[in-house]
């Protein structure tokens, strides 16, 4: 499907400032950048790694989110979670090269990077996910705000210790939950932790929230799939010094306190991904599963 679009003029290119060989990798896709007219952008991280500046345009990652037409994200999936908090927000879209292992949101593999010429000719479509908006409310304030592609985890901060957590969906309560902890997840956060804690895998377009038990002490614990119009609440419940954290897209955690609630619901923004095989999401499903 041809894509109707503006032409293309500024490109920022994230990377994975700590994988090796990542200066090369930045160097090939702003000379295939160039190559089709555009104007690369670096984010000020990426001369962590010792790129040189000369030739690029080095920003804030704010201002060059306000400026990119869309962002080259080199590196795995993780890179991509990295970089979606900030290209939602912007309405940036995405356009993923896998350099890592499975890349399930990746559209492209490092040499097939010439492919990003269909971009610029319009031969792509924009495949929207959904996002999660996290809040974390102590004593009436908020006290941690996030969003998430794949999931909010809740879990106990030792692994020597379990978790007791109250789960209640539009403030009515579903069940309580011991264990190790819970996630929330998006249909696209289904293919990551969530698959590995046993929960179901949902096509993106469903735009259900799940939440999955991780390691329950409890035969009849169980996995739920909720609308995306609910409002998921957990509820830690504090026992023998038990520390309970809550993280988005695997990035810094957050440390609960007794009263704390952990509101999940469906963010106002999404991630937009670029897609330009045009392969069903089955497709890519089965590809990436057996690469495990």
């Amino acid at each position: 499907m041809t894509q109707q679009q503006k032409k293309i003029r500024n490109v920022m290119i994230w990377p994975n400032t700590g994988k090796e060989g990542m200066g090369y990798a930045v160097t090939q896709a702003a000379e295939v950048l160039r190559e089709f007219g555009a104007d690369v952008i670096l984010p000020e991280r990426a001369l962590e790694i010792g790129i040189d500046p000369t030739g690029y345009r080095v920003l804030p990652i704010d201002q060059g989110m306000l400026e990119s037409d869309f962002v080259l994200v080199l590196g795995g999936d993780g890179t991509i979670l990295a970089m979606a908090q900030y290209a939602a927000i912007r309405h940036v879209p995405i356009l993923g090269i896998n350099l890592g292992h499975v890349g399930f949101m990746s559209e492209l593999e490092f040499p097939e990077l010439r492919t990003v010429r269909k971009v610029f000719s319009g031969e792509f479509h924009i495949d929207s996910r959904m996002m999660l908006c996290v809040e974390v409310v102590r004593r009436e304030k908020i006290v941690y705000q996030s969003i998430a592609l794949n999931e909010a985890i809740v879990k106990t901060g030792s692994i020597f210790r379990i978790s007791l957590l109250d789960i209640l969906c539009d403030r009515e309560a579903v069940c309580s939950l011991h264990g190790d902890g819970v996630i929330v997840s998006t249909p696209t956060g289904t293919t990551a932790y969530s698959l590995a804690a046993g929960g179901p895998v949902i096509e993106p377009s469903a735009e259900n929230i799940s939440v999955i038990p991780i390691c329950p002490h409890g035969i009849q614990a169980k996995s739920y799939v909720f609308s995306p119009h609910r409002e998921i609440c957990i509820v830690p419940c504090f026992f023998n010094d038990t520390s309970i954290l809550v993280s988005c897209d695997g990035r810094k955690s957050f440390e609960l306190e007794s009263g704390d609630k952990v509101y999940i619901r469906k963010a106002q923004y999404d991630t937009k991904l670029i897609r330009v095989k045009g392969k069903s999401f089955y497709s890519l499903l089965n590809e990436k599963l057996s690469i495990r």
